[in-house]
């Protein structure tokens, strides 16, 4: 006879563990299976984990909001910490996107959010080796920052078995039918569990897992590089997060001594996978290149020259929509997914976890994300930004 649970939660990624810590601390008979040997090893282990409310779907915004709290709380209320820097998160932009900056920047704090405008020799106080003579607005959200993908996702799981959810480690999902009003999923091994309800939160194995549960999940796997480079003594104490929507980066402090760069260019995110498997881990050498131009066009002390100064340079996997928004949805049949991040997964996680937990037990929608159905995509709903920026477009 197959285990029973009454809910499989497929996928033990960052979103994956949020929601099955959300539905064990409620007390639920709860069962997280995943592919790989430890939570997190894929999508989350490459996220640079940066936390911020700026964007431009207001209910993005408000989801980001919630989860912003969160993650200032974290340690006490999940219980173990997850490495949150609350260092501030800027955007900088030319004239072409002042307006936009403007308008967007309203929008986020009729919905709650800590964001004020600054001059460029305001921004430039509060980081001061930053370079501000071809911007014309930036905006400050003293709020943000970043956290480790490891630390959050390791929380989560581990809280998750605490309360008494039963993670299962190397075990990929190859089948499942249905079994009188649940279903009956088969594992790797062969082993088979039976479960009242499911949860996908799959990232780029979506569409193949998907397809067992008889859903056509349309998530394409991206393929993103990210470069660290050292960064000079001179940038003293906490390094803010700086999105540079003038030449498409942003920035983090990585570490002591690193910077994190990554690529808000569109062109750079076109590299669709036909699946997720066996791609290019390594950052090619234009991408170190760009990453050096674009830091030093933006930082005082950081050189543009060949001469080193890379501490590590890799790719990962974006999960995207066609629209690049999420999928949040419930299907009947006790079939649920929450996929498609798009790159918005780590800021998101917390709230999703019990947006995800509220619908297996049939609670309100805790949040609205009445707008991220599966169902846009086939009655030509995109989600579009109210406030696309010039050059970013849809990547905020």
């Amino acid at each position: 006879m197959p285990d029973t649970t009454d809910v499989l939660v497929i996928g033990g990624g960052l979103m994956g563990c949020s929601t099955a810590y959300a539905l064990a601390r409620q007390g639920v008979n709860v069962t997280l299976a995943e592919r790989k040997a430890q939570p997190g090893q894929e999508t989350t282990a490459r996220s640079g984990a940066i936390i911020r409310a700026h964007y431009g779907v207001p209910e993005l915004v408000t989801l980001a909001v919630e989860a912003n709290r969160r993650y200032a709380r974290f340690a006490d209320e999940v219980g173990l910490p997850c490495g949150f820097v609350q260092s501030g998160y800027s955007v900088l932009v030319d004239a072409a996107d002042e307006t936009t900056l403007r308008s967007a920047v309203a929008m986020h704090q009729s919905r709650g959010v800590n964001v004020s405008l600054l001059s460029p020799a305001e921004l430039g106080a509060i980081i001061p080796a930053v370079k501000t003579e071809d911007a014309a607005l930036a905006a400050w959200e003293p709020d943000g920052g970043y956290a480790s993908p490891q630390m959050t996702v390791t929380a989560y799981a581990t809280q998750a078995g605490r309360f008494g959810a039963n993670l299962r480690f190397d075990c990929p999902v190859t089948a499942a039918v249905r079994e009188g009003t649940g279903w009956r999923v088969t594992l790797g091994g062969g082993e088979a569990i039976s479960a009242g309800q499911i949860v996908l939160c799959t990232g780029n194995w979506s569409r193949p897992v998907g397809s067992l549960f008889g859903l056509d999940l349309p998530v394409t796997p991206v393929r993103a590089q990210i470069v660290v480079l050292e960064r000079p003594a001179s940038f003293a104490g906490v390094f803010p997060v700086v999105s540079d929507l003038i030449n498409l980066a942003y920035f983090r402090a990585d570490g002591e001594g690193g910077m994190w760069v990554g690529s808000s260019d569109n062109a750079d995110l076109a590299e669709a996978l036909e699946q997720p498997d066996g791609y290019d881990e390594a950052a090619g050498t234009q991408a170190v290149q760009d990453a050096r131009r674009k830091a030093a066009l933006r930082f005082e002390g950081m050189d543009a020259g060949d001469k080193g100064g890379v501490q590590r340079a890799f790719s990962g996997l974006y999960e995207t929509t066609t629209d690049w928004q999420p999928i949040l949805d419930s299907f009947g049949d006790g079939l649920h997914a929450a996929v498609g991040f798009s790159g918005h997964g780590f800021k998101l996680a917390p709230v999703v976890g019990e947006a995800m937990a509220a619908r297996v037990t049939g609670k309100p929608d805790p949040f609205d994300i009445a707008l991220f159905t599966l169902s846009r995509f086939a009655e030509g709903r995109p989600i579009r930004s109210q406030h696309p920026y010039q050059r970013a477009k849809f990547l905020r």
